[in-house]
């Protein structure tokens, strides 16, 4: 899944600080006009926690259905089946122009069958109804941007997935992802505009041994010139794929001010579905989105070298010259080892996290096993008494004619009677014991 590097306690530092120095206006920095706004965005580490809960929670988002705040990472849903989780801004977001980075971790243990997806919103309400739609109400107002990962069967698809997509809606449209029969006018469909989406192999295989919790897919979308335009890079730790173009829309509007949210929706086929961070930034005085991206990445990763290289002791406090080399060597070994401990320290929580779903999970079917074995020994202990009394009524019913036999026989028989009587009794005796070996040979069955 991906990176840039690894996600510490300095990632949000940076990004803040880049935020900061872009709004000097006495730097000569290309991205001076480049905003970061920060009530609109989010990232890691998350320390702040709620004093009632106890859980992790982030400053002017709101979590809902199954998202869990993490130290490193919000997971909007785990790998389980039947969730929606949703994390949305409280904060009103009304630049004109604006670029938007997120990373990505769409994972899980299948290699083929998984679903069904997350969105990026950008609506003209705050609240966050549940719904069938990722996650989130049908009919909303304003921008979706789609990573769909669920691929159903039982229709034609006029691309692969996972795919990619962005949809308009005023609000009076139904979401129809495959429509037998498109009608554009009351129905939102993907691919319905020109140039909408993408096929994008987004998601990982966890099982796969080049896949560990570093590998993430960074999102970049912007809005400009009244055109949306996405684009996507697989990276991991010291590593970055090529930028894909998924899409660009052209000729049309975002609302004038809305709310940024992230939601997502497991079905039958489940997945891990992360947000490492979230980041926007108004495109204010900027001309080219690209250009702007390339600025602010450096400026991110020049503040984070320069914030790990206060491991490295100044030649002025060693005591002695000999010993800068081995002081340096020193230093160059806590970076990393701070780096491979930040890592594990990620693997840890991801593991956790999919162990918590795991013993939940199984802790759910077992007790619904234990009802219904339940139910089931209640169904034999049930049918057993109605057996056993149904036995009883016909045994008496056979004594009793056995013993109106008996007395006709006597009345009609001579001295020879009583003979014939025991005989009988013998009789019966031995028809008893082979059918209650009978029954408990049938009983053994049934069980």
């Amino acid at each position: 899944m991906r990176a840039t590097g690894v996600v510490t306690a300095t990632r949000w530092a940076v990004i803040v600080g880049c935020g900061v120095l872009a709004q000097n206006p006495d730097s000569k920095d290309p991205a001076s006009a480049n905003l970061l706004l920060e009530r609109n965005s989010f990232a890691a580490p998350h320390s702040t926690t709620n004093e009632f809960t106890g859980f992790r929670t982030i400053d002017n988002w709101d979590a809902g259905g199954s998202a869990s705040v993490h130290r490193s990472f919000v997971r909007i849903t785990p790998e389980k089946q039947g969730q929606k989780g949703w994390i949305s801004s409280r904060v009103m977001f009304s630049e004109p122009e604006w670029s938007l980075v997120m990373e990505l971790r769409a994972s899980g243990s299948s290699p083929y069958l998984y679903g069904d997806g997350l969105a990026i919103w950008l609506t003209e309400t705050f609240e966050h109804i549940e719904g069938p739609v990722f996650g989130r109400e049908d009919y909303w107002k304003g921008l979706g941007i789609f990573f769909d990962t669920f691929q159903n069967i039982d229709q034609n698809h006029h691309h692969k997935h996972p795919y990619i997509y962005a949809m308009f809606n005023d609000g009076t449209k139904h979401y129809v992802p495959d429509a037998e029969k498109p009608e554009s006018t009351n129905q939102a469909l993907p691919g319905a505009h020109e140039n909408s989406g993408c096929s994008f192999d987004f998601r990982y295989h966890e099982e796969r041994e080049d896949v560990s919790v570093l590998n993430h897919t960074r999102v970049h979308v912007y809005y400009k010139d009244s055109t949306l335009k996405l684009r996507l890079q697989q990276t991991s730790i010291g590593m970055e794929g090529e930028w894909y173009d998924c899409f660009e829309m052209k000729d049309v509007k975002t609302p004038a001010s809305g709310y940024f949210s992230v939601s997502s929706a497991t079905g039958d086929l489940v997945d891990n579905h992360d947000i490492i961070h979230f980041s926007v930034r108004s495109l204010a005085g900027i001309k080219d989105p690209i250009e702007d991206y390339s600025v602010w990445k450096a400026a991110m990763e020049s503040k984070e070298r320069l914030t790990v290289s206060e491991f490295d002791l100044r030649p002025a406090e060693a005591l002695q010259r000999d010993y800068s080399r081995v002081l340096r060597a020193q230093a160059q070994a806590l970076k990393e080892l701070k780096a491979d401990l930040d890592k594990t320290m990620q693997s840890m929580e991801f593991q956790l996290a999919a162990m918590g779903v795991g013993i939940s999970t199984a802790r759910s079917r077992l007790e619904e096993k234990t009802e219904d074995l339940k139910q089931v020994t209640e169904k034999v202990e049930k049918s057993d008494a109605i057996w056993r009394t149904q036995e009883l009524s016909d045994a008496k019913e056979s004594v009793k004619a056995m013993k109106e036999e008996i007395e006709a026989v006597k009345r009609s028989s001579g001295g020879w009677g009583y003979p014939f009587f025991f005989l009988l009794i013998l009789l019966i005796a031995l028809a008893g014991i082979g059918y209650n070996r009978y029954r408990k040979i049938m009983k053994s069955h049934i069980l």
